[in-house]
């Protein structure tokens, strides 16, 4: 009887010790969110926005932080070296990622450092002056820019970027020489343009002004048309070379658990339909333009390779 209860309680204790211990369900602490673009802009405002979604939504903490600099590429190269465990992750936009590391030297690859979590909108960029400017079209912004080299000042959201480069090449076709002036970020770049200290920017971050009547729009550098603004012609439409479509979405390190991508694309998907979100994309005439972490990721490939061959083609690099 005595070998029995002990025969017994040593299977007890010998099943406990071979459970497996829990897996905590993701998210489990803190999740932070890397802004690579100064405070204010498009990218900082819905990102804040998914953030708070999130966190009302499924009750996670998510804390968002500004990395600026080098046209976004400090940011990403933060978010690169983060540990791949999903609690670090970052703003995904065009020029980083696409543009600027033909341009200049970064610690990342776009094809092999990052795991694309969701695209959720794609925003319009568009050549604005002031609303009382001379300039009525691009036609008299290009003639201004011919007839006086150098005079013709003008600023994007990042050095190097989607919208610098686009619109360099635009110039260069009709031969202007402009003088670009750089500044951290598209809501740094608009304030110079409405303090008259250049003649126009191609930015995001025109909506509020637009809306305000201090600027007018010339042309939208992306391919597509801004919604509202049938009369507005994008750079295709002008017979520009180079145009590029400005996405915004989520990434973050290579290799984080696949769990975590599910619960963003979750997210992200949820998000794509709240009308609360749609109220402030509206704020930058952006629409809701949800892509699944296969779609994006494919976007964000075939993007970067594209856009070198351009740019080769173009002639607008170096070697």
């Amino acid at each position: 009887m005595m070998d029995k209860f002990i025969a017994t309680t040593l299977s007890l204790l010998l099943g406990f010790a071979f459970v497996p211990e829990a897996k905590a369900e993701y998210p489990e602490k803190p999740i932070s969110i890397v802004v690579v673009y100064g405070a204010g802009g498009s990218g900082d405002t819905t990102i804040r926005a998914i953030a708070d979604f999130a966190q009302r939504t499924t009750g996670a903490t998510v804390v968002v932080e500004n990395k600026a600099g080098g046209g976004g590429t400090i940011g990403v190269s933060h978010v690169s070296r983060a540990a791949p465990d999903g609690y670090t992750l970052g703003l995904v936009s065009t020029s980083p990622f696409t543009v600027t590391p033909y341009f200049k030297s970064v610690t990342y690859d776009p094809l092999k450092d990052f795991t694309y979590l969701g695209q959720y909108t794609v925003s319009p960029a568009p050549v604005s002056v002031l609303y009382d400017s001379p300039f009525k079209t691009m036609e008299e912004l290009i003639a201004f820019g011919q007839a006086n080299p150098g005079k013709l000042r003008w600023a994007t959201g990042s050095p190097r970027g989607t919208n610098h480069i686009a619109t360099e090449a635009a110039l260069r076709q009709n031969n202007v020489q402009g003088q670009f002036v750089p500044f951290k970020g598209g809501a740094k770049a608009m304030t110079a343009l409405l303090a008259g200290d250049i003649e126009f920017v191609v930015v995001t971050d025109f909506g509020p002004a637009l809306k305000n009547k201090q600027i007018r729009l010339l042309a939208e550098s992306g391919p597509s048309k801004i919604k509202g603004y049938p009369d507005i012609r994008t750079y295709k439409e002008l017979g520009y070379d180079l145009t590029l479509p400005i996405f915004l979405g989520m990434g973050a390190p290579a290799g984080i658990p696949e769990e975590a991508v599910k619960w963003w694309e979750e997210v992200l998907l949820n998000i794509s339909t709240d009308a609360g979100f749609a109220a402030v994309l509206s704020k930058y005439l952006t629409p809701q333009a949800y892509l699944d972490s296969e779609s994006f990721t494919n976007r964000i490939h075939n993007g970067y390779v594209n856009t070198g061959e351009t740019l080769k083609a173009l002639e607008l690099l170096d070697n």
